[in-house]
C-alpha cells in the first residue's frame, strides 16, 4: 500500500521544484523519499506530467534519473496557479484574519486571489467556506478604517511620500499635520502609523481610524534611521512611545503567577520568581495603557514600584469604585 498523503497536484508542484532547483539528474528512489511514496506512484506522476503537462521531463541512463531537459529547466513552468494543499490552506485562512482583523479593508482588492484560492482548494476537495464554518477569529474593539483611506496609506509608506492629514484627537478636535510615514503597525486589532510630525517635528503615532482627512503629497517622506525608530517605538510600553523613563515592578499572586510567567509584556521585561509570587518588571514612558493591563488582572497584581504608578492605579480604582456606588 501507498504510504504518500499527497494528492496529484502536490506531487506535480513538489516535483517541479525539484526538477527546477537540480541541474543533475535525481535518482527516482530520492524522489520517493522526498515526496513520502513509492517509486511507482512518482512514475506515475512523471509520465502524468510529461502527457497532460507537457513537462519536458526526461530519463538519463548513465546518470539513472530523472531532470528537465537540457535548456528547459529554467524556462517551463506549470500552466495556472500551482500551490500545494497546505500552502493553499494557508492562504485561505490568511485571507481570513486579513477579512476579520481588517475591517474588510481588502476584501475587494484579493476577491481575485480568493477566487483562484477556492477553485484550486475545490479540485483538491476542500470547501473554502469550512474555514468560515469551522476557524473561528473573533476580533474586538476594532475601529473602522474606509479601504480607501488604508490603500492611500499603505501606498505612501511603500513609496515614501508624505501625507497631508487631519487629526483628531480625544476631544475631537482636528489639527493639520504634514507627516512622514514610516511604519505601518496593527496593534490590538487596531491600525496605526508611525510617522515624523513636521508640525511637532518629532516622531509620533497616528490611529488610522482617527484621521478625518488625507492627501498625499508629491514631496519625499523625511529618512529616519532604523536604529532611532526602534529606540523611540520599542522602548516605551504598548502604543505609547518614547524612549522609557521608568521601570515598573508588578508582583502577580500564585492564581495569575505562572499565565503571567507565559506572557511577553514588553521585549526588554525581566521575570523572577519569589516562592508563589511572579514579579514581573518592564520599562514604560507612558503609564496610561500600562495602567489599563495592569486593571484587568486585579486583584492579583500589586504594583511596587514606582510610587507614581502605584498612586496612579489606586486613583483609577477609587474612580471606578466612586462610580459605581
Amino acid at each position: 500500500m501507498d504510504g504518500c498523503f499527497l494528492d496529484k497536484f502536490d506531487r506535480f508542484q513538489l516535483l517541479h521544484r525539484q526538477f527546477r532547483q537540480h541541474r543533475k539528474p535525481i535518482p527516482i528512489a530520492r524522489l520517493a523519499a522526498l515526496l513520502e511514496c513509492s517509486e511507482k506512484t512518482v512514475k506515475r506522476a512523471i509520465e502524468n506530467m510529461r502527457d497532460y503537462l507537457d513537462a519536458p521531463i526526461e530519463y538519463v541512463s548513465e546518470a539513472k534519473g530523472w531532470a528537465y531537459v537540457a535548456g528547459e529547466q529554467n524556462h517551463y513552468e506549470l500552466p495556472g496557479l500551482w500551490l500545494t494543499s497546505a500552502e493553499l490552506q494557508s492562504l485561505a485562512l490568511l485571507l481570513q484574519l486579513l477579512e476579520s482583523f481588517g475591517n474588510g479593508l481588502l476584501n475587494q482588492e484579493l476577491l481575485v486571489v480568493e477566487q483562484s484560492i477556492t477553485k484550486l482548494l475545490t479540485a483538491r476537495g476542500i470547501e473554502r467556506s469550512a474555514f468560515d464554518q469551522h476557524i473561528k477569529v473573533l476580533p474586538l474593539s476594532n475601529r473602522y478604517v474606509a479601504s480607501h483611506m488604508f490603500a492611500q496609506v499603505c501606498e505612501a509608506v511603500l513609496k515614501k511620500r508624505r501625507l497631508s492629514i487631519g487629526y483628531r484627537n480625544y476631544q475631537q478636535q482636528v489639527s493639520q499635520r504634514e507627516i512622514s510615514p514610516q511604519t505601518l503597525v496593527y496593534y490590538r486589532e487596531n491600525w496605526y502609523l508611525d510617522a515624523w510630525c513636521h508640525l511637532r517635528n518629532d516622531l509620533r503615532t497616528f490611529s488610522l481610524a482617527r484621521i478625518a482627512k488625507l492627501d498625499t503629497l508629491k514631496t519625499k517622506t523625511l529618512p529616519i534611521a532604523d536604529e532611532q525608530l526602534a529606540a523611540h517605538f520599542t522602548a516605551g510600553y504598548g502604543i505609547f512611545s518614547g524612549a522609557a523613563k521608568y521601570t515598573a515592578r508588578l508582583r502577580f499572586g500564585p492564581e495569575l503567577a505562572h499565565e503571567i510567567a507565559m506572557q511577553q509584556w514588553h521585549p526588554e521585561q525581566a521575570g523572577l520568581w519569589q516562592g508563589r509570587d511572579y514579579v514581573l518588571s518592564l520599562p514604560y514612558s507612558d503609564e496610561r495603557e500600562l495602567i489599563q493591563d495592569i486593571l484587568r488582572y486585579c486583584p492579583h497584581v500589586t504594583v511596587e514600584q514606582p510610587p507614581e504608578l502605584k498612586r496612579s492605579v489606586l486613583a483609577r480604582l477609587q474612580q471606578a469604585i466612586q462610580q459605581f456606588e
